[in-house]
């Protein structure tokens, strides 16, 4: 067979290795949540569901989905989703600084999932980035 019959007979299982490898560096080398993107392996990691934004003040902890600004404002929603989805230090950053623009203490965010432990049979959280200037 010449290398135009291959192609021609192999064109779309070809795609997908490449489209599959694409997305699995992007998964381990990127922090991208391997649900997205056509969820190759997306079963091998937890769902971006269990993925929460919190905001930390040296008095207090907020949850970013329970805040005033995550009920009013579509851009600080959509920016908070993306860090669930993606928590790469770059969108944290982004949400660190949008969120800065109405509050003027010093804070931190931080990406949390939650984990079950089956040996032991508890939940606990792992903390996946954070980001603090």
């Amino acid at each position: 067979m010449n290398l135009k019959t291959v192609v021609r007979k192999y064109w779309l299982p070809l795609l997908i290795f490449v489209w599959a490898l694409f997305q699995l560096g992007l998964t381990n080398f990127a922090v991208l949540n391997a649900w997205k993107l056509g969820g190759y392996g997306m079963y091998s990691d937890y769902h971006p569901g269990t993925y929460y934004v919190w905001f930390e003040t040296e008095d207090r902890r907020i949850l970013a989905r329970t805040t005033k600004l995550f009920e009013s404002n579509p851009v600080f929603q959509k920016l908070v989703l993306e860090c669930r989805t993606y928590p790469s230090s770059r969108n944290l950053q982004r949400v660190h600084n949008f969120f800065k623009q109405n509050e003027k203490e010093r804070f931190k965010i931080e990406v949390w999932r939650l984990n079950f432990n089956s040996d032991s049979l508890k939940l606990n959280r792992i903390l996946v980035n954070s980001y603090e200037e």
